[in-house]
Protein backbone atom coordinates (compact mmCIF):
# COMPACT_ATOMS: atom_id res chain seq x y z
CA UNK A 1 0.00 0.00 0.00
CA UNK A 2 1.25 3.54 -0.96
CA UNK A 3 2.32 5.98 1.84
CA UNK A 4 -0.54 6.32 4.70
CA UNK A 5 -0.99 9.85 4.93
CA UNK A 6 -0.95 10.19 0.75
CA UNK A 7 -3.77 7.85 0.60
CA UNK A 8 -5.54 9.03 3.18
CA UNK A 9 -5.22 12.35 1.59
CA UNK A 10 -6.26 11.29 -1.80
CA UNK A 11 -9.47 9.36 -0.06
CA UNK A 12 -10.49 12.56 1.55
CA UNK A 13 -10.68 14.43 -1.54
CA UNK A 14 -12.75 11.95 -3.01
CA UNK A 15 -14.94 12.98 0.01
CA UNK A 16 -14.58 9.95 2.24
CA UNK A 17 -13.91 10.57 6.25
CA UNK A 18 -12.21 8.87 9.19
CA UNK A 19 -13.99 5.94 10.11
CA UNK A 20 -14.58 5.47 6.02
CA UNK A 21 -11.22 5.83 5.01
CA UNK A 22 -9.65 3.68 7.96
CA UNK A 23 -12.07 0.47 6.15
CA UNK A 24 -11.18 1.38 2.82
CA UNK A 25 -7.74 1.17 4.14
CA UNK A 26 -8.08 -2.57 5.40
CA UNK A 27 -10.43 -3.84 2.76
CA UNK A 28 -7.81 -2.61 0.60
CA UNK A 29 -5.07 -4.13 2.38
CA UNK A 30 -7.00 -7.02 1.70
CA UNK A 31 -7.55 -6.91 -2.05
CA UNK A 32 -10.79 -6.11 -1.30
CA UNK A 33 -13.99 -3.61 -2.08
CA UNK A 34 -17.29 -3.23 -0.11
CA UNK A 35 -19.21 -0.57 -0.94
CA UNK A 36 -22.31 -1.10 1.28
CA UNK A 37 -20.05 -1.13 4.36
CA UNK A 38 -18.13 2.04 3.25
CA UNK A 39 -21.66 3.64 3.00
CA UNK A 40 -22.66 2.48 6.91
CA UNK A 41 -19.53 3.24 8.50
CA UNK A 42 -20.24 6.81 6.80
CA UNK A 43 -23.46 7.05 9.74
CA UNK A 44 -20.01 7.13 12.08
CA UNK A 45 -18.08 10.25 10.29
CA UNK A 46 -18.15 13.88 12.30
CA UNK A 47 -18.87 12.18 14.99
CA UNK A 48 -21.50 10.34 14.13
CA UNK A 49 -23.64 12.19 11.23
CA UNK A 50 -21.44 15.05 11.90
CA UNK A 51 -23.28 15.76 15.30
CA UNK A 52 -19.44 16.16 16.83
CA UNK A 53 -20.41 12.87 19.27
CA UNK A 54 -17.99 10.40 19.91
CA UNK A 55 -15.22 10.17 17.46
CA UNK A 56 -15.04 8.57 13.79
CA UNK A 57 -11.69 7.09 14.29
CA UNK A 58 -12.77 5.42 17.45
CA UNK A 59 -16.07 3.89 16.34
CA UNK A 60 -14.37 3.54 13.12
CA UNK A 61 -11.48 2.05 14.43
CA UNK A 62 -13.34 -0.47 16.93
CA UNK A 63 -16.07 -1.10 13.56
CA UNK A 64 -12.43 -2.54 11.25
CA UNK A 65 -11.39 -4.53 14.89
CA UNK A 66 -15.06 -6.28 14.52
CA UNK A 67 -14.60 -6.51 10.80
CA UNK A 68 -11.74 -8.92 11.80
CA UNK A 69 -12.31 -10.60 14.95
CA UNK A 70 -16.44 -10.24 15.65
CA UNK A 71 -19.10 -12.95 13.98
CA UNK A 72 -20.82 -12.33 10.58
CA UNK A 73 -22.92 -15.89 10.33
CA UNK A 74 -25.10 -17.49 12.33
CA UNK A 75 -22.67 -20.25 12.03
CA UNK A 76 -19.37 -18.07 12.70
CA UNK A 77 -17.69 -17.91 15.96
CA UNK A 78 -16.09 -14.35 17.09
CA UNK A 79 -12.49 -14.37 18.00
CA UNK A 80 -11.86 -15.44 21.39
CA UNK A 81 -10.45 -12.24 22.11
CA UNK A 82 -12.43 -10.13 20.34
CA UNK A 83 -14.25 -7.75 22.92
CA UNK A 84 -10.98 -7.91 24.29
CA UNK A 85 -8.96 -6.71 21.39
CA UNK A 86 -11.80 -4.03 20.63
CA UNK A 87 -11.40 -2.52 24.34
CA UNK A 88 -8.01 -2.60 24.32
CA UNK A 89 -8.21 -0.16 21.15
CA UNK A 90 -11.19 1.85 22.79
CA UNK A 91 -8.95 2.79 26.13
CA UNK A 92 -5.99 3.08 24.19
CA UNK A 93 -7.25 5.97 22.14
CA UNK A 94 -9.40 7.23 25.72
CA UNK A 95 -5.67 7.50 26.70
CA UNK A 96 -4.25 9.19 23.47
CA UNK A 97 -6.47 11.49 22.38
CA UNK A 98 -9.22 11.38 25.76
CA UNK A 99 -6.48 12.94 27.44
CA UNK A 100 -4.70 15.33 24.71
CA UNK A 101 -8.29 16.50 23.78
CA UNK A 102 -10.37 16.70 26.78
CA UNK A 103 -12.66 13.85 25.17
CA UNK A 104 -13.19 11.29 22.83
CA UNK A 105 -16.28 13.56 21.14
CA UNK A 106 -15.12 14.64 17.83
CA UNK A 107 -16.16 18.29 18.99
CA UNK A 108 -13.43 17.54 21.64
CA UNK A 109 -10.88 17.15 18.79
CA UNK A 110 -11.52 20.05 16.54
CA UNK A 111 -13.23 22.18 18.44
CA UNK A 112 -16.58 22.03 16.63
CA UNK A 113 -14.68 23.45 13.43
CA UNK A 114 -14.88 20.80 10.80
CA UNK A 115 -12.57 22.81 8.51
CA UNK A 116 -9.87 21.38 10.73
CA UNK A 117 -10.76 17.90 9.95
CA UNK A 118 -7.95 17.15 7.10
CA UNK A 119 -4.67 18.92 9.67
CA UNK A 120 -6.17 17.68 13.33
CA UNK A 121 -7.84 14.11 12.05
CA UNK A 122 -4.85 12.85 9.64
CA UNK A 123 -2.50 11.95 12.01
CA UNK A 124 -5.16 10.84 14.41
CA UNK A 125 -6.55 8.53 11.38
CA UNK A 126 -2.70 7.35 10.82
CA UNK A 127 -2.00 6.56 14.39
CA UNK A 128 -5.29 4.61 14.23
CA UNK A 129 -4.31 2.48 11.74
CA UNK A 130 -1.35 1.62 13.02
CA UNK A 131 -2.83 0.90 16.61
CA UNK A 132 -5.46 -1.34 14.49
CA UNK A 133 -2.48 -3.01 12.84
CA UNK A 134 -0.75 -3.50 16.01
CA UNK A 135 -3.56 -5.28 17.80
CA UNK A 136 -4.03 -7.34 14.82
CA UNK A 137 -0.67 -8.65 14.77
CA UNK A 138 0.11 -9.17 18.46
CA UNK A 139 -3.37 -11.26 18.66
CA UNK A 140 -2.20 -13.22 15.25
CA UNK A 141 -5.36 -12.30 13.63
CA UNK A 142 -3.23 -10.77 10.34
CA UNK A 143 0.49 -11.21 9.97
CA UNK A 144 2.92 -8.09 8.87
Amino acid sequence: MQDMETRFMELASMGFECSQILMMLFLEMEGKENSDLIRAMGGLTGGMGRTGGCCGALTGGAAVLGYFTARGEYEEMEHEKSREIIASYVQWFEETYGAEYGGCNCCDIISGDYSKCLLVCAPIVQECFEKIMELLTEYEILEC
